[in-house]
């Protein structure tokens, strides 16, 4: 994917030509989303923008047949990666980022033809299960409702996901090694996650609408987490496996993972670790 990168960051029309092309495709789409943000990050705002709009062909193709995360995705990603161009900070991209995911969950409200289709599939895959003789315990409108609760967590973290790459892809081909170092220092800011605890414990204790949102704002934390284990792991100079492990902690028990960062945010371990 290096190559990808270093291709379309040749110039402008090699840039588009990356971003059009890769945006045609389902999933593939990130790739595209991914080189708006290397754009929005090396180059100057106005050349992000430009590439912004003619990735948006695609995605706007994407959105008439109903599919609005395309241009979700792009929109999104160029507004974090300035972002983190200007403030030079993870924390705040990704309280920026929690602000846009939250948001992304209530433009429900406004996408009727989205949940009807999804309504649609739903009770199409339920009636052929049960043709199967399979047993369904819920209901269309239950399961689209649950599918739903993660709209919001889908889009942030699939963003979050492509600025990474795209901010990778950058130390790569001009800082190497300076997104390891980026990233190890990733922390909440101690009012961020003062604020994420107190919101959590509300959702948990089912406080509308916060309870919708828990997933969204327990993605920040996540991220905190694992890169204090990633420090943690390269300060030890512990192997990879070891690297592995962080993830499948993440997968398996993230509730620890996730109260791990934010205390994290609070306490700041690193530089209790460092001053040790």
């Amino acid at each position: 994917m290096r190559g990808l990168a270093e291709y379309a960051m040749h110039g402008r029309r090699q840039a588009i030509i990356v971003v059009v092309l890769t945006g045609l495709f389902p999933i593939v789409n990130c790739l595209s989303a991914a080189i708006v943000g290397l754009v929005n990050l090396r180059k100057s705002a106005t050349e992000g923008v430009i590439i912004l709009l003619w990735s948006m062909l695609p995605a706007v193709l994407f959105w008439i047949a109903g599919d609005s995360t395309p241009a979700v995705l792009m929109v999104s990603t160029a507004i974090l990666a300035q972002a983190l161009k200007y403030f030079e900070s993870w924390s705040k991209v990704i309280m920026l980022g929690t602000v846009l995911g939250i948001l992304t969950q209530l433009s429900l409200v406004w996408q009727g033809a989205y949940v009807e289709q999804l309504v649609s599939i739903v009770e199409e895959a339920i009636l052929l299960q049960q043709s199967q003789g399979i047993v369904v315990e819920y209901s269309a409108n239950e399961l689209v409702r649950l599918l739903l609760s993660f709209y919001g967590a889908y889009h942030f973290s699939t963003v979050i996901t492509c600025l990474v790459l795209a901010r990778w892809w950058q130390a790569v081909l001009y800082n190497p090694g300076g997104f390891k170092a980026e990233f190890h220092q990733l922390r909440l800011e101690p009012g961020f996650a003062v604020l994420l605890t107190g919101f959590i414990i509300a959702a948990l204790a089912g406080v509308p609408p916060l309870d919708s949102w828990l997933v969204i704002m327990c993605i920040p934390p996540l991220l905190g987490g694992l890169a204090l284990l990633h420090y943690l792991v390269a300060f030890k100079k512990l192997g990879f496996s070891w690297i592995v492990i962080a993830y499948l902690l993440a997968l398996f028990i993230s509730p620890f993972v996730i109260l791990l960062g934010l205390i994290d945010g609070i306490m700041n371990f690193r530089k209790r670790i460092a001053g040790a």
